[in-house]
């Protein structure tokens, strides 16, 4: 018997991008996966294309933590994801390629056989986008429930406006914590998992604010790289 080779590029949906669910119709994972990737690929990333985590070069023992933490994050996602303690934090040392292991871990989920719908949230640049829509009170908080409600939430390099050299410049105002307050808290009430990159150590968050570092480090798994040139990526071949 010969075997007809598939033209369609999902056999599930037959490219449709609709399979029967439980109540009726429902989207395919292919419409789904490709709405994830468009929506990164506005911040200039694309999922399939990323650094992997096994690509993430270790020279000290809180980096082989690192990628240990970000390996266990993949395996253990659906198991976890309904837990207490379901996020995962890399905070401090600036060049340690925290954000390459967040990423990694995101497009692991996105592109896997169970597909994660991931959301990344860039915070310089989303913060700007929100401030620019506030006054837009029905697309402002569609934009907004993009990140509330997301699967997984990756928020890379969260503060970083207010983080220089690894010291404080700047305090959280009334109008930082009106964006950013409302995403964060809502994921912690609601158990939803969200992965962190940010410049500040879990003080430099206390110092910004008690309540909103409470609700980012309670969840989560913790690893902070400490200030010294092995942690540098950028430095490392001039070590």
């Amino acid at each position: 018997m010969n075997s007809k080779t598939s033209t369609f590029k999902c056999d599930l949906c037959q490219d449709t991008s609709w399979v029967p669910g439980e109540n009726g119709f429902e989207r395919c994972k292919c419409f789904q996966r490709e709405l994830v990737e468009r929506r990164w690929r506005r911040f200039g990333i694309t999922p399939s294309k990323v650094k992997k985590i096994n690509e993430y070069e270790t020279r000290t023992e809180i980096t082989k933590l690192a990628k240990a933490k970000a390996v266990q994050y993949i395996r253990n996602f659906n198991s976890i994801r309904s837990t207490d303690e379901n996020s995962l934090a890399f905070l401090g040392q600036h060049g340690a390629g925290k954000s390459h292991l967040i990423i990694g871990i995101g497009a692991a989920l996105v592109n896997g056989e169970d597909f994660i719908s991931v959301v990344y949230m860039p915070y310089i640049e989303v913060m700007q986008e929100l401030k620019a829509n506030a006054m837009d009170e029905e697309n402002y908080l569609k934009i907004q429930s993009k990140y509330t409600t997301a699967e997984l939430l990756i928020v890379d390099d969260l503060f970083k406006d207010k983080v220089k050299k690894g010291v404080l410049i700047g305090e959280l105002k009334e109008t930082d914590m009106k964006h950013i307050y409302p995403i964060i808290n809502y994921r912690y009430i609601n158990h939803l998992p969200t992965i962190y990159s940010s410049e500040c150590d879990p003080d430099m968050l206390m110092d910004l604010d008690g309540a909103l570092a409470g609700r980012i480090l309670e969840p989560s798994s913790v690893v902070v790289f400490e200030k010294c040139k092995e942690n540098d990526y950028r430095l490392r071949k001039f070590i």
